[in-house]
């Protein structure tokens, strides 16, 4: 075995000199000469131009890894776009017809000789709109001159295009909303709350295809009840999408229970921990599949700033709401989630929103003190702005926080929503009922196959090439298409996912 802890002169060239260097450096007038020599010193060549005072620096040759290291995302990390069945679209309209029933469910039972009773089956036509991605990415003539560590520029600049198109396109399929910005196509999120399958928002909440598991990790039990609710409805769930932390956690549900089997190769070689890749419920196995893009927004502090300049003015809280706040605590409201456990004083912080990005956080500076039964209704003006919000998000801290945050991000309400109130709150109100928590996650469990979600899309991913009006190649990146969800029963939301271990 040739083992070596160190890099070593051989390895540089100087096998020859390294016993004379050695030696050398037992004299005195070694190192007096050496004292006398040339210094690389701590500085790049760059950096030694036009000094008299830099020694042996600029005759230095730079020293860079020839590999990119990559600290953002990579190709693999894309999941569910690739995973999800796709067909192509014929038209800007993608339509498709559902059967909703066989008829009524009732009678059927008929006298000797007696004509039976008719039934019409229901089907209804449904219809997503086809929306349009894209990015614009440009590379200077001179640029395309250059040596280069990552070969050609322009294939990284194209690549690196692409990659940014399928982060927008995979965090779209979970949680775009057309209602927010109407640029944008639903995801299978808004689009299963937005069916009339539900009469209501609060029924849709309230309904068991939203798992609940207020601050608790995900469970066998959560997800056997799940595909429980898929099966009644005439479905099969066999791929659970979450983000990383939310398998992570599950799995560790199985540490304390894990019996450590000897003499395996395993156990000999040290090998410990554990990899849940799929779960067997009563009716099949559910693959988990883990996607760094579902995972939730990040907290924001007073000072985060705005994320693109084309953003929106902040809203403006409306102080006159409530004896000069902006903030009303309604007791005793039916159907409220607020616990004993959530309750305490917490702060709100509102962004306005657009298809360009997000305004920085107004914040109120009082705090709020929930109760348990209770709701929160507050009320905010539009800040106004040359590119004009089309929705804004609300923002929470934790029970016990501070002003200054972290804000946490709760849900999403569109302008239409606040004119005519939210979740229960009299028009112009926003109402909070503490439906999610801040700081957690969401899962989703589906029948994954293309009688329930598929992407219809008009185009493949394309280059297109645009004129060139200077020395620099622009071209863009385009992506048309929208997902449909047929089924919305045949998919659960687990939400407001946290890190306790049951």
């Amino acid at each position: 075995m040739n083992e070596r802890l160190t890099i070593n002169l051989a390895d540089y060239g100087f096998a020859s000199q390294q016993d004379g260097f050695r030696a050398g450096m037992e004299s005195s007038e070694t190192v007096d000469q050496l004292n006398k020599a040339l210094a690389a010193e701590q500085i790049t060549g760059r950096e030694t131009t036009d000094l008299t005072t830099a020694s042996g620096a600029p005759l230095k040759v730079e020293s860079l890894e020839k590999t990119l290291k990559h600290l953002t995302f990579r190709e693999q990390d894309i999941r569910l776009w690739k995973d999800i069945p796709k067909k192509p679209a014929y038209n800007t309209v993608e339509e498709y017809n559902q059967q909703v029933s066989y008829g009524a469910h009732r009678g059927g039972w008929n006298r000797e000789g007696e004509l039976p009773e008719e039934e019409d089956s229901v089907f209804v036509r449904r219809a997503q709109l086809v929306k349009y991605l894209g990015v614009t990415k440009s590379v200077t003539h001179q640029m395309t001159l250059v040596n280069t560590m990552i070969g050609s520029v322009m294939e990284r600049t194209i690549k690196d295009g692409t990659l940014w198109i399928l982060r927008a396109l995979n965090e779209g399929l979970y949680f775009g909303d057309e209602k927010i910005v109407p640029e944008q196509f639903s995801g299978f999120i808004a689009q299963q709350r937005n069916s009339d399958s539900w009469a209501s928002y609060a029924d849709y909440m309230d309904s068991e295809h939203v798992v609940d598991l207020r601050g608790s990790a995900l469970t066998e039990d959560a997800i056997e009840t799940a595909a429980n609710t898929i099966v009644e409805n005439y479905g099969l769930g066999t791929q659970i999408y979450g983000p990383p932390a939310v398998l992570s956690n599950f799995v560790k549900n199985f540490y304390g229970n894990k019996f450590i089997v000897p003499n395996t190769p395993s156990l000999s070689d040290g090998i410990m921990g554990q990899r849940v890749q799929a779960f067997d419920s009563q009716f099949g196995r559910i693959g988990l599949n883990h996607d760094v893009f579902f995972k939730k927004l990040p907290a924001k502090t007073a000072s985060s700033a705005a994320t693109s300049q084309k953003a929106p003015t902040k809203p403006t809280w409306d102080t006159s709401f409530n004896s000069s706040s902006a903030t009303k605590v309604e007791s005793s409201v039916a159907g409220s989630k607020w616990g004993t456990t959530d309750a305490g004083n917490v702060y709100y912080a509102v962004s306005a929103i657009n298809r360009f990005g997000e305004s920085d956080l107004a914040v109120i500076s009082t705090a709020v003190a929930a109760t348990s039964g209770c709701a929160v209704d507050m009320k905010f003006t539009d800040g106004g702005g040359v590119n004009k919000a089309t929705a804004y998000r609300i923002y929470r801290t934790k029970a016990g926080g501070a002003a200054t945050g972290p804000f946490y991000p709760l849900f999403e309400v569109s302008v239409d929503d606040v004119t005519r109130g939210y979740d229960g709150g009299s028009p112009r109100i926003i109402r909070d009922m503490n439906r999610y928590l801040p700081d957690t996650d969401q899962s989703i469990l589906f029948q994954f196959d293309n009688e329930v979600i598929e992407f219809s899309q008009l185009a493949p991913l394309m280059k297109m090439d645009l004129a060139v009006l200077s020395p620099a190649f622009r071209f863009m990146i385009l992506l048309y298409g929208t997902p449909l969800l047929y089924a919305p029963k045949k998919m659960v939301r687990f939400i407001n996912i946290g890190k306790t271990i049951q």
